[in-house]
């Protein structure tokens, strides 16, 4: 079986087809379709069935001639092309995909009817579903891109209560970018690095933006940043070249544990080992297991006494809680002992501390332990318990062990044997040769002991009260504590498992940075106000970087910026264009404030169009077609019967809303979300059918209003479309051009015909006589006549003739008609017009003077064979601007 596979050639009016053998992959058929361009592979598209296939998976994908019992079609559209119906219209099949399964259904033909009305794909089926939605369907028919928000998801996930409330970044998850100047709630870089610093907790984040920003009014929540105390900060702007941030220098991942390391459950004597199911080991310490990331440089155990380390508050009672731990790599068997680790305190108030597993080339430490309350004592061996039940002597890897005493304390610092571990009062700090103990990822086991009074316990024995005791398990029967825990407030938790990596958490200078390291406070809801730097026309080029909420340098960078990762070529930018929309842009006020997060090229391109009435185009050249108010403007062409064939005009009676509730970003309320209504005239805001919308872009109240009254009022000034098919003449308009149509299926006092001839008087031309005969009216108005019962028709009183000529210069004059009325092929002027660019075969339209010619707007131009296109227009609109 084969594949129906085509493409259109640039610049062709015929499409290449060609059938392929089933079980090719896309990349095999590219390399096998003829007429594509040398860098399709790079540029192209693919779509199957209208859907593009992403470029990584081309060697993957291999169509079947068939799904679902409906032909495959492969289409390959090499980049630029312009767009209109049969499925080029790259931005009405991508908006399509947004609607509803209704809305589709007819977009798609279900009501195609005989004569071709609401055929697949044709504006009037566009308009007809816009019963079911009309604000989806605005961006799909709409002359212009409409700011209309599509639904966004960032690829973040919640890092939970780590210290810095935000959205954070998966990885390949698009980093926002500000359009304009917003207030913006930039996301987490990477993880917040949380940690114990002495008895603070500190924070340590980075807020990314793409590329270069201007960023101003940093606030935590509603406090300005720089009046917080304990709060350092660094911004940068994200200019190539800029220094790194030096606030932050390691990366981290935390996994939030917040679990109880339990110890014996004992009976209200305090003492006696007791279990509500009658298993005696289930009420013994019981061990807490994770895992470290992969082969970190550092990892952390985060560990809490919520209610400090005491009996009955007494502070001059030092009680101690010993842990052991132990470790190994994932795959293995072999538990590998680290050093056993005593904890005291005589304190009510909430104590942390931490253990960190460092991995180091020089693992040599100088030995340290604090003197009176912490980490004050580890150990590399210990006796069993020989009284019942009896336990095994137990060893830590020998690796920790060297000459001197199997202990460390502050009593003997010069006599301990016990290597690599230092201790102070808020961290113990094991350190790891990676020759010895190779980096990985490690699952960790750590279990606490029964806490005993300090000055009871004998560092060199081993032993409280002159006996050996294991602290994890219990004596006699029942089975009895070392310390009888009445009183004790010993609760200990470990709250984060951390891996540290010795790594910038930003390696890149194309972000604009805000760091914080805050000392006991949480980051909640960091914003900032920040504005795209971009560059901005000078009279000259697009060369000076500056914040602007004009749309054109805005969509020139979309197109063009770093931030595009396929940009398109500067020499194919129809700069000129982009130039005087960037004026009008200025002089009507239309301006563009949004956050890009997530969004494709062209859906951005769409909403900072769409913000200044254009559309961008994308063809042989690379513009904005805009709309704009025409009446003071002459048309690029003319179409009559003479120069144009198979004129015909649809209109759909869909069901409108009565008005939209629109959801905006409101920047005199610090750009929070607002709901509005607009409502078409006649209509209240109590109507029924009002349908949901949010603007991007639009910031306002007054711009929102105003281009949501412009959307509604399309349906009603634009909702006829009309087609007709021209030669190559057609050439000269473009999407968005103003073209006249005379046709006498609109008027019938239309006409038209070609130049045979010129009377000139004194230079200028006092008539012209055409190659076949036009109607002429010039009937006396009202006021004029004498005897009403004589007019026939009275819609003829104070009818004139208005004759529109294309000039050989390209433009297009109109001028009234003089002479009697009825059928002539001699047009006379009175006076006389100008004579330039008046010559044979120029083409001439008449009609009633003032309404010479519909006025229409181009809205799609589409190839045919013979050098002949397919035009679709819609109404000029002017009421749109009144």
């Amino acid at each position: 079986m084969t594949v129906l596979a085509v493409h259109r050639p640039p610049f062709a009016f015929e499409p290449q087809v060609a059938w392929l053998p089933e079980g090719l992959s896309l990349l095999e058929m590219v390399g096998r379709m003829r007429g594509l361009p040398e860098d399709f592979s790079e540029r192209g598209i693919i779509c199957i069935n209208g859907h593009p296939v992403p470029r990584a998976a081309w060697a993957l994908v291999r169509p079947k001639a068939q799904a679902n019992g409906r032909p495959v079609e492969v289409t390959f559209h090499a980049a630029p092309m312009g767009g209109g119906r049969d499925g080029k219209n790259v931005f009405a099949v991508v908006a399509s995909f947004a609607l509803m399964a209704a809305t589709g259904w007819i977009a798609a033909g279900g009501l195609k009817t005989a004569g071709g009305l609401f055929a697949a794909g044709s504006p009037s089926a566009t308009l007809l579903a816009a019963g079911v939605s009309y604000a989806g369907s605005l961006l799909l028919s709409s002359l212009v891109s409409t700011p209309m928000a599509r639904q966004q998801q960032r690829k973040t996930r919640n890092p939970g209560d780590a210290g810095a409330a935000g959205n954070l970044l998966e990885a390949n998850a698009p980093v926002p970018r500000v359009v304009g100047e917003m207030k913006v709630f930039p996301p987490l870089a990477a993880e917040p690095l949380v940690y114990f610093d002495g008895p603070d907790e500190v924070v340590e984040a980075a807020f990314v933006l793409a590329g270069p920003h201007r960023i101003e009014d940093i606030r935590v929540g509603t406090a300005a940043i720089g009046t917080l105390s304990g709060v350092d900060y660094e911004v940068r702007e994200g200019w190539p070249g800029d220094s790194r941030i030096s606030l932050l220098r390691r990366q981290a991942r935390t996994e939030a544990l917040q679990t109880e390391l339990r110890g014996h459950q004992v009976g209200d004597d305090g003492l006696t080992l007791d279990s509500a199911t009658g298993d005696t080991a289930s009420a013994l310490p019981q061990a807490v297991a994770f895992a470290t990331r992969d082969a970190p440089d550092e990892h952390w155990l985060h560990l809490v006494f919520p209610g400090g380390l005491h009996r009955n508050g007494d502070d001059g009672l030092a009680l101690r809680v010993p842990l052991r731990l132990r470790m190994r790599r994932l795959g293995t068997e072999n538990w590998i002992e680290l050093p056993e680790l005593h904890f005291q305190g005589s304190d009510v108030r909430q104590m942390r501390s931490t253990i960190r597993l460092i991995w180091a080339d020089d693992a040599t430490t100088s030995p340290g332990a604090s003197p009176g309350e912490g980490w004050v004592h580890a150990r590399v061996t210990a006796p069993g318990q020989t009284v019942a039940p009896a336990s095994d002597d137990w060893a830590a890897h020998p690796y920790f062990a060297g000459a001197g005493d199997p202990w460390l304390d502050a009593g003997n610092i010069g006599g301990t044997g016990v290597r690599h571990v230092i201790m102070s009062r808020y961290e113990a700090r094991i350190m790891l040769d990676p020759a010895v103990f190779p980096k990985g990822r490690y699952q960790i086991e750590i279990r606490r002991g029964a806490a005993f009074r300090a000055s009871t316990f004998s560092a060199a024995g081993y032993t409280v009260d002159g006996s050996v005791w294991d602290f994890w398990g219990v004596r006699g029967t029942p089975g009895k504590i070392v310390y009888n825990r009445n009183g004790v407030m010993d609760t200990l938790q470990l709250v984060r498992s951390v891996s540290v990596w010795n790594e910038h958490p930003l390696p890149t200078d194309a972000l604009a940075i805000v760091a914080v390291r805050a000392r006991n406070r949480n980051l909640e809801s960091l914003s900032c106000r920040a504005g795209g730097y971009v560059r901005d026309w000078n009279g000259y080029a697009w060369a000076d970087w500056t914040v602007t909420d004009n749309p054109a340098p805005h969509l020139r960078a979309i197109w063009t910026g770093a931030q595009n990762l396929d940009p398109v070529p500067a020499d194919i930018i129809d700069d000129d264009d982009l130039v005087q929309w960037r004026a009008a842009c200025d002089d009507l006020g239309y301006r563009c404030n949004a956050i890009f997060d997530g969004q494709t090229v062209m859906e951005a391109a769409e909403i900072v169009a769409g913000c200044g009435y254009a559309k961008p185009r994308m063809s042989e050249r690379w513009g904005v077609a805009r709309d704009l108010d025409r009446s003071a403007e002459a048309p690029v062409q003319i179409f009559t019967p003479r120069n144009s064939s198979g004129f015909e005009w649809t209109k759909a009676f869909p069901r409108l809303p009565h008005g939209f509730r629109v959801s905006f970003s409101d920047a005199e309320r610090d750009h929070d979300t607002r709901q509005i209504m607009v409502m078409r005239p006649g209509y209240s805001d109590d109507s029924g059918l009002v349908e949901q919308v949010r603007y991007a872009g639009l910031v306002t109240e007054a711009e929102v209003r105003k281009r949501a009254k412009y959307d509604l009022a399309q349906a009603d000034m634009r909702g006829v479309y009309y087609t007709l098919s021209a030669p190559a003449e057609a050439i000269v308009c473009r999407r968005g051009d103003l073209v006249g149509v005379v046709h006498d299926t609109l008027s019938a006092q239309a006409g038209a015909g070609r130049v045979m001839d010129v009377a000139l008087d004194g230079g200028n031309v006092a008539a012209i006589r055409l190659d076949n005969p036009v109607p002429v009216s010039n009937e006396p108005d009202l006021l004029a006549v004498t005897d009403m019962l004589a007019v026939t028709d009275m819609r003829a009183i104070g009818r004139r003739t208005g004759a529109a000529i294309r000039r050989t210069t390209g433009t297009v004059t109109v001028h009234a008609v003089a002479g009697g009325t009825g059928e002539t092929d001699v047009l006379e002027f009175d006076p006389p017009i100008p004579a330039a660019g008046i010559a044979e075969d120029v083409l001439v339209a008449v009609g009633d003077l003032g309404r010479e010619m519909l006025r229409a707007v181009v809205f799609a131009v589409e190839p045919r064979a013979d050098f002949m296109a397919s035009l679709t227009l819609v109404d000029e609109g002017k009421e749109l601007w009144a």
